[in-house]
């Protein structure tokens, strides 16, 4: 590149400069105004898979984003050399398209620096989606979701009178972007008026007659986000394919993949979870989680927002019914969901049952997932096929309890253990639901009922459990337990091991020996009875890099694991040197639904995990060990859930003393 230096700014020539319009009458000549451009390297330079983009300026001051294409691998054959240049030149001239539409970058011409293909553009001051939603750390209220979708969507809409017509391709949180000239993030998420730009056309097409034919003659194919593109854009394999990925069924798909990000806290198949495993053969052989409503209010929303991840192109809404559908929720218009009647309307076929084939629809097994969570898929698997509810059909549904009037309050162990029984044979999630509803266990939205608590005494102790989960635990032939308990307050100090020199986990814990032994002695006999040993999901090992490490244990007493409290973790919220963290932690389980219905996240507000003892608000252990922490301490930390809720800074020795809160399964 042909550079000068200038203070803290070097200077930059574009050669070959051809301007994207005529120049603008008694101004400055393409030449003067575009290519004599001083480039700062600091913190404006963004560097891409493909392509580095700087901020640079001319000599009035002007701001400009300049897109270079990177050079070729070392090696590369001149082939594919001038594949990636006709690449990017094609997405030049698609960006010429849409350049003069509100809600695009504008585009001012295409040279060469350094020998290099390069994009002078708009220099756009914005924050990313991404930025956002990780700065928020919270999943975004119905309102907020709404609007900026339908401010998405009326971006995409407006490209249907182009005399060519456009499709993103590649719609996510980091291409999405707020404008910040004139209105700050904060006030456009207060008042919900988003200042909206799509940025990145690496992966965009202007749709004719011919533009199929480019992906065939540069053979340079492009992919989406995987956890947000649609199945037809992570695949070549199928015959029809290029017609589908030139379809805005595409950008429909992506768009509503961000929309579940944001109201749920994670996208809808959590490709990244899952490094292992095809992103396409994930999304066409599993089904996303229903999105779940926080409110009544909330589930026209995501009703429209499940519409559009259809996996079938036709089977999704057009551009301008989901803008149609989005607008009109906001507005308060309670048939926005009847705009998407044409398409279905509702979740993709099998979203019952959740992406991971999870009773709870956490986050789970996925094609390639590493061999212990294989051994979760199997656990649950065998539920799906296990007794098929012969008591429950004798007795009119609704088990050995009879009718179902004995509500919750009135339950005794023995009475519970037939309810959990009733669960566990219900045949699905949301017949589990509705059976826990039934006896008062759930509400009429079907979130469990945090007030309901029954009392036990242990040692002398006043305690007391609440549900925590429906149909969510396994025993060890892969059975359903209709419903786990955890307690709702902290019991006594307990070493997790004595042994300073300790390495290992959960399993050979003096913890757990302690809980099966002196712990399980001391409960009262009705509950004891009643127990249903549950097949966990744990680090056994401490110090584990992989998730393999985690192996299954029985246990009719247990600790809880960090995932089974907030979900799992994104492995891109750890450094890439310390991903590993989210694979083990992740593999331990998935969210309870007592915890997933109050929208928990591994990285959230975690008042709900705030639990006392003796009033007071106390550190209680997890069954997970640090692995890191382990690795470089030299000795097992385990994981602990900290007096203002955090389940994951505060892991300490297995030597120290801490809280004891344990679940159970009846």
């Amino acid at each position: 590149m042909n550079t000068e230096s200038s203070s803290s700014r070097r200077l930059v020539e574009l050669t070959s400069f051809v301007a994207a319009a005529p120049a603008r009458p008694g101004g400055d000549g393409p030449e003067r105004r575009f290519t004599r451009l001083l480039a700062d390297d600091g913190a404006s330079v963004r560097t891409g898979a493909t392509s580095t983009v700087s901020r640079v300026e001319n000599a009035a001051g002007e701001a400009f984003a300049l897109k270079v294409l990177r050079p070729a691998r070392e090696g590369a054959s001149p082939a594919l050399m001038a594949a990636r240049e006709d690449a990017f030149y094609e997405e030049y001239r698609n960006q010429l398209v849409v350049s003069g539409l509100h809600g695009f970058p504008e585009v001012f011409g295409f040279g060469r620096a350094g020998g290099r293909p390069a994009i002078l553009m708009e220099w756009v001051e914005c924050a990313s989606l991404h930025q956002v939603e990780r700065d928020a750390g919270v999943p975004w209220d119905g309102g907020r979701v709404a609007r900026l979708g339908a401010a998405v969507a009326a971006i995409l809409d407006s490209t249907s009178a182009l005399d060519r017509g456009f499709v993103h391709r590649d719609l996510s949180p980091r291409n999405i972007v707020l404008r910040t000239s004139s209105t700050s993030v904060t006030d456009q998420l207060e008042t919900g008026e988003f200042d909206v730009c799509l940025v990145d056309m690496g992966s965009s097409v202007a749709l004719s007659d011919a533009d199929g034919s480019f992906t065939m003659l540069a053979d340079v194919w492009r992919n989406g986000t995987p956890d947000y593109a649609p199945p037809e854009m992570l695949t070549r394999d199928v015959t029809g394919i290029d017609k589908l990925r030139h379809s805005p069924a595409v950008d429909v798909y992506a768009l509503c993949s961000v929309l579940y990000e944001l109201y749920a806290g994670f996208a809808p198949f959590r490709v990244s979870e899952h490094p292992e495993a095809s992103p396409y053969r994930l999304k066409m052989d599993t089904s996303p989680a229903p999105l779940r409503a926080r409110s009544s209010r909330d589930e026209g929303l995501c009703a429209i927002v499940m519409a559009g991840l259809a996996r079938d192109p036709e089977g999704r809404p057009t551009v301008a019914s989901l803008r149609a559908a989005l607008e009109a929720w906001v507005s308060g218009d309670a048939g926005a969901e009847a705009l998407l009647a044409p398409f279905g309307g509702t979740p993709p076929e099998g979203a019952e049952n959740g992406a991971s084939g999870e009773k709870d629809g956490a986050s789970g097994d996925a094609p390639g997932k590493r061999r212990a969570v294989s051994r979760r898929a199997l656990l649950a698997g065998a539920g799906a096929v296990a007794a098929v509810g012969v008591v429950a059909a004798a007795t009119g549904g609704f088990g050995l309890v009879g009718s179902g009037s004995r509500r919750f309050p009135d339950l005794t162990w023995d009475d519970l253990a037939e309810v959990s029984a009733e669960i566990a044979d219900a045949g699905g999630e949301e017949a589990a639901i509705e059976v826990a509803r039934r006896h008062g266990i759930c509400d009429e939205d079907g979130l469990i009922d945090r007030s309901l608590v029954k009392p036990l005494v242990v040692a002398g102790a006043e305690l007391a459990a609440q549900v925590a989960g429906i149909a969510h635990d396994v025993r060890a032939d892969g059975s359903p337990i209709g419903l786990t308990f955890l307690l709702t307050s902290v019991m006594p100090e307990q070493r997790a091991m004595a042994d300073e020199a300790y390495q290992g986990g959960w399993e050979t814990s003096g913890m757990r020996s302690w809980m099966a032994g002196d712990l399980l002695d001391q409960l009262p006999e009705e509950l004891a009875r009643n127990l249903v040993a549950a097949a966990k999901l744990t680090n056994n090992v401490g110090p584990a890099q992989d998730a393999g490490d985690v192996t299954v244990t029985e246990d009719l007493l247990w600790l809880p694991s960090y995932c089974e409290l907030v979900g799992a973790r994104d492995r891109t919220s750890f450094s890439e040197n310390y991903q590993y963290l989210a694979d083990v932690l992740n593999a331990e389980g998935s969210q309870y639904k007592l915890f997933r219905d109050q929208g928990l996240l591994a990285r959230g507000d975690y008042e709900p995990l705030v639990r006392e003892r003796e009033g007071v608000a106390d550190y209680w252990w997890l069954r997970s060990a640090s692995p890191d922490v382990s690795l470089s301490e030299g000795m097992a930390y385990f994981n602990r859930t900290a007096p203002n809720g955090d389940p994951f800074h505060y892991a300490t020795a297995c030597t120290d003393a801490s809280g004891v809160l344990f679940g159970f399964c009846v």
